[in-house]
C-alpha cells in the first residue's frame, strides 16, 4: 500500500496557485545526506508517467487485479502461483490463461481510452517546458498506441501541428530499446525505462526530473535511475490506488525508495515550482547547496507555499 509510505511533515501544499516567487526558508536549512539540491539546477528534461498524471486516473486497479487474479486461480499453472503484479503474471501462465489477461487489459484500457481526459493544468505546464527549452517524455506501464492518441488529445488543447512530437522518447510496456531485441524494456519500477530516455537525450539521470502518481512504481524507478528529482503528484492531496500487486518491501532503505523529494497537488502548482527555479537560474547560473548554506527552498506567495526539503531529511512514517 501507498498510502503508508510518505510522510508529508515537511511539505506545506495550499491551493490557487499565483505570482509565485522563490524564497528561502529557514526551516529548510537541513544539510541532506548527498549535499544537493532536491530539483536539478539546470534541469535538461522531464518524464511524465501518464495514467494519474497526464491523464486523469480513470483505470480501476482494484478492478483490474481481481479480474486477472481470478484468471490466474483457474489456470491450471496460475493456480499454484504466488499473486504478484498482473503485468508480469501473463507471460507465466498457459498460453490460454495469457491470452484471457490480455482480453482484459485490452478492455480496461479501451475504456481509459473512451474517457481519457487531460489532467488539469498538464497543458499549460508542457507548453511552459517547450518554451523554456526542456526535453518532454513519457513513461508509462501502458501500451503506445495509448500514449499516442494522448499525444493528439494534448497537441488539440496546445493548438500544436500533427506533426509535432511534443513527447520525445515515449517508452511504454511494449516499446523496445532495439528494434532487434527480444523483450521489452522492463517497466517501473525498474528504471530501465529512464536509463533509456537519458541515453536517448544524451544526459545523465541527475539533470532530470521525473513526475508520476504512484509512490510504489513511478518514485522507486526515479530514485532508483538517480533523477536529480522525484515529483509526486496527488491531486486534492490524495493517494489513490496504482497498486498493481507486487509486494514492496518496509526497510529504511526502501521506503526511501518510494519516498518523493516534491510533493504537488497540481500540475499548475508545478509549473509555479518549475518558474521559479528557472528565473533564480537566470540570475545565477551556479547556485550550489553550499554556496547558499542549505539545500531546501520555499516558493511562496500570498495564495501558495511548496517547500521542498532534502530527500535525506523528508518526513517518513
Amino acid at each position: 500500500s501507498v498510502g503508508s509510505t510518505v510522510g508529508l511533515d515537511n511539505y506545506s501544499v495550499v491551493e490557487d496557485a499565483s505570482q509565485l516567487t522563490p524564497e528561502l526558508n529557514d526551516a529548510s536549512q537541513t544539510k541532506s545526506n548527498n549535499n544537493e539540491l532536491i530539483l536539478p539546477s539546470k534541469p535538461y528534461g522531464v518524464i511524465f508517467d501518464m495514467d494519474g498524471t497526464l491523464i486523469k486516473h480513470s483505470i480501476n486497479f482494484a478492478d483490474m487485479r481481481q479480474r486477472i487474479y481470478d484468471v490466474v486461480d483457474a489456470d491450471p499453472i496460475g493456480k499454484d502461483l504466488e499473486k504478484d503484479c498482473v503485468l508480469e503474471m501473463p507471460r507465466r501462465l498457459t498460453e490460454e490463461g495469457e491470452r484471457r489477461c490480455h482480453e482484459i487489459f485490452a478492455d480496461i484500457e479501451q475504456r481509459a481510452i473512451d474517457n481519457m481526459q487531460l489532467q488539469d493544468g498538464g497543458a499549460e505546464l508542457v507548453q511552459f517546458l517547450i518554451e523554456s527549452g526542456l526535453k518532454t517524455a513519457v513513461l508509462t506501464r501502458n501500451m503506445e498506441k495509448n500514449v499516442v492518441h494522448m499525444m493528439e488529445l494534448y497537441k488539440n488543447e496546445m493548438s500544436i501541428n500533427n506533426d509535432v512530437t511534443i513527447f520525445e522518447p515515449i517508452v511504454a510496456r511494449n516499446t523496445k530499446a532495439h528494434p532487434d531485441d527480444d523483450e521489452p524494456l522492463k517497466s517501473k519500477p525498474n528504471p530501465a525505462g529512464i536509463l533509456h530516455i537519458c541515453k536517448v537525450w544524451g544526459c545523465e539521470p541527475s539533470d532530470v526530473i521525473f513526475v508520476g502518481d504512484s509512490a510504489n512504481d513511478d518514485m522507486s524507478a526515479a530514485n532508483r535511475a538517480g533523477c536529480g528529482g522525484a515529483v509526486l503528484l496527488q491531486p486534492g492531496g490524495c493517494q489513490l490506488d496504482t497498486d498493481s500487486g507486487y509486494a514492496v518491501g518496509d526497510s529504511e532503505s526502501e521506503i526511501m525508495e518510494r519516498t518523493p523529494s516534491l510533493c504537488v497537488e497540481s500540475l499548475s502548482d508545478l509549473k509555479f515550482c518549475l518558474d521559479a527555479v528557472l528565473n533564480e537560474q537566470e540570475k545565477s547560473d551556479t547556485i550550489q547547496a553550499d554556496e547558499v548554506g542549505q539545500d531546501g527552498y520555499v516558493y511562496s506567495s500570498d495564495t501558495f507555499s511548496v517547500t521542498i526539503p532534502s530527500i535525506g531529511v523528508k518526513g517518513v512514517l
